[in-house]
């Protein structure tokens, strides 16, 4: 029963890990470009899981001790799990033990497949689902920690390549702009966040962000149209529609806060910005459009903005 529910789900999750290699070598040199011993991406990438949240955790780490602000940041850039959750509901039914690393171990990645991919007759479909889960967090936890060590024997200037982690949300929301029509979260996510930015300061605008996030689509939905059910659950289902939208708005601000008071004034950030959502309209290859832009940011602040 497990082999052949392994062999049925591997098929599926290779593309998956050739894009989780990139992005979780880059994660990995990224944490040890800061500082971070490799034990901190292998450990993350196996407890955390949340690619996303992993990249911003880093930053967390090395700011002051917020914790309600973490809680709060990582509940939002997760809002869309909400919506996977209720969505995967009977598929979850009757898979004994199985379920609980089913739902610790969904990623958008796995949600897809396992919501999308029906298993052979012959596979049982709670062990099919666990190894697609199993299989792409293995990826993702050998990339994190290969990225890791590779930063130790691999010697370069690594000046500038946290970019990778604007340059990711840059890209998350470019695909998000494209795949939905109604463009209002993300521009609540990015002017709510950027208002907060200039009147909080760097360090303490993350809460009144997301306050501010919340309370706009409260006023939206009161003062719209749209039919409204009886019970609360129906406001939190819309929230956990827009918030996802929003959080990655309010991610892309996040990742800039520092930009106001750098010496390049915010040219090298611009500039490599500007030729990601060019260079992602031209090729649409999400992994493309994330190392492209982040060498050309290492090549800017290296050497024409050193």
């Amino acid at each position: 029963m497990k082999k052949k529910a392994f062999k049925a789900a591997f098929p599926y999750t290779i593309p998956i890990g050739i894009g989780f290699l990139f992005l979780g070598m880059s994660y990995g040199f990224m944490m040890q470009s800061k500082g971070f011993s490799v034990w901190y991406p292998f450990f993350m990438s196996m407890f955390i899981f949340a690619g996303s949240m992993e990249f911003v955790t880093a930053n967390l780490l090395l700011s002051a001790f917020s914790p309600v602000a973490a809680f709060f940041l990582a509940l939002m850039v997760n809002a869309r799990h909400l919506f996977y959750g209720l969505s995967m509901l009977d598929k979850y039914k009757n898979t004994g033990w199985k379920k609980f690393y089913l739902i610790f171990g969904m990623c958008d990645e796995s949600f897809t497949v396992n919501c999308t991919v029906t298993p052979p007759d012959d596979v049982d479909r709670g062990w099919f689902m666990f190894f697609v889960n199993l299989l792409n967090q293995i990826y993702w936890v050998f990339a994190a920690t290969a990225g890791a060590l590779l930063g130790y024997v691999i010697h370069f200037d690594t000046t500038g390549i946290e970019f990778v982690m604007t340059a990711l949300f840059v890209v998350m929301f470019l695909n998000q702009w494209e795949e939905s029509k109604d463009h209002l979260p993300a521009l609540v996510g990015l002017i709510c966040s950027a208002i907060c930015l200039l009147i909080f300061g760097s360090s303490n605008f993350i809460v009144p962000s997301m306050i501010f996030i919340i309370v706009a689509f409260t006023a939206e939905r009161r003062f719209s149209k749209k039919p409204e059910g009886k019970n609360p659950p129906e406001f939190i289902k819309y929230l956990g529609t827009v918030l996802p939208y929003a959080a990655i708005g309010l991610l892309v601000i996040y990742c800039l806060k520092d930009v106001p008071a750098s010496s390049t004034h915010g040219l090298p950030e611009a500039i490599a910005i500007v030729f990601i959502v060019l260079l992602h309209k031209w090729k649409k290859n999400t992994l493309l459009s994330i190392g492209g832009g982040t060498v050309l940011y290492m090549i800017l602040v290296q050497t024409v903005f050193r």
